[in-house]
């Protein structure tokens, strides 16, 4: 296995996402792709829980381009899951995705209650938590690193298990600071309640449905040490050339 950390930058050619314990679901790209009518019907998950995504009404489906899905806003495209990925009270996440946003404002990446909710805007990753609470970690960025007219991107969310709420955020592989004003990582942020995630794509009974192109994406129910962060980060631009 290549990366662990290290300064071996030949490449990433025998490591994959599956190599980093926990991985709950993988929407690889170009693969397992099921496609009707010129629709795709079906992503199969690739992490082996068989955790597929999948959309029977043809009016709600994305395209398949460039070996993801796009979404349209205006056709309400979204995904369910065929179970829930379940975070517990306190505990740790990480969540990778690569995309390309047409519009940029509260797409929503997973989703399960209308309060259980991972979403990127132009300038915002939000993530809120519910379980019988309700809790908001909103982390605020300076200069719209998000925005539709970066291109396509690769995005990386760790939280650390515990109460400590640690939060770290990349970018195509670079951490990214969020900023003191506008943020709320400290007294909401904890994941005090726990959460669960089935939908892809929106959130039910608001909206905000994603626009754009999901290239990739992968989640984890644990957090990810620097080796692991870096290992995943590393694989994702080499594959995605970014």
């Amino acid at each position: 296995m290549l990366g662990l950390g290290n300064s071996i930058t030949s490449g990433y050619t025998s490591f994959t996402l599956t190599d980093v314990y926990s991985l709950a679901l993988w929407l690889k790209n170009n693969t397992g792709i099921q496609e009707s009518t010129g629709t795709v019907v079906s992503w199969a998950d690739s992490s082996g829980n068989g955790n597929n995504a999948a959309q029977g009404d043809i009016s709600l489906r994305a395209v398949k381009y460039d070996g993801g899905l796009d979404f349209e806003e205006t056709e309400s495209d979204h995904y369910d899951l065929a179970s829930a990925i379940t975070v517990g009270e306190d505990e740790g996440f990480c969540f990778a995705i690569v995309l390309n946003q047409e519009t940029d404002t509260n797409n929503t990446i997973f989703s399960k209650e209308t309060n259980d909710v991972i979403q990127i805007s132009n300038s915002e990753i939000k993530i809120i938590t519910n379980a019988g609470g309700n809790a908001t970690t909103s982390a605020v960025f300076d200069n719209n690193p998000f925005a539709a007219s970066s291109g396509k991107m690769l995005v990386l969310v760790n939280r650390t298990a515990g109460e400590s709420n640690v939060f770290t955020f990349f970018k195509n592989g670079t951490q990214i600071t969020p900023n003191t004003t506008g943020s709320a990582l400290e007294a909401t942020g904890e994941n005090p309640y726990g959460f669960d995630l089935n939908v892809i794509g929106t959130r039910p009974n608001v909206g905000s449905y994603f626009d754009g192109v999901i290239y990739e994406l992968a989640f984890w129910n644990k957090s990810l040490t620097d080796v692991e962060i870096a290992d995943v980060n590393g694989y994702l631009q080499e594959i995605h050339g970014l």
